[in-house]
């Protein structure tokens, strides 16, 4: 079952980067956007999260994989500190 989910969300992966893709290629339309961004959430959630049998490209393909969600996850954060006031690492000191 776990293989299943590998392929499944290296599918959608290449799916939504295609659609990142379009986006440049074709002109920006919120929908094909929407979809990226959808597909590269449910990534994170379908790869399977047990860790017995895996080799250093099963690894490497998981952070390649789930790469684009942490970059979200990591730009939403930053948003949130910089909103709330604390210290967002940007260092701009006038």
């Amino acid at each position: 079952m776990n293989e299943f989910r590998v392929f499944l969300a290296v599918v959608i992966f290449f799916i939504s980067t295609y659609l990142v893709f379009d986006l440049f290629a074709n002109g920006f339309d919120w929908i094909v956007l929407v979809f990226a961004l959808v597909g590269y959430i449910l990534i994170h959630y379908i790869w399977p999260k047990d860790k017995e049998s895996e080799s250093v490209w099963y690894d490497l393909l998981e952070y390649v994989v789930d790469l684009p969600f942490r970059t979200m996850a990591y730009m939403i954060r930053l948003l949130g500190r910089i909103v709330r006031g604390s210290d967002g690492d940007i260092g701009i000191d006038l």
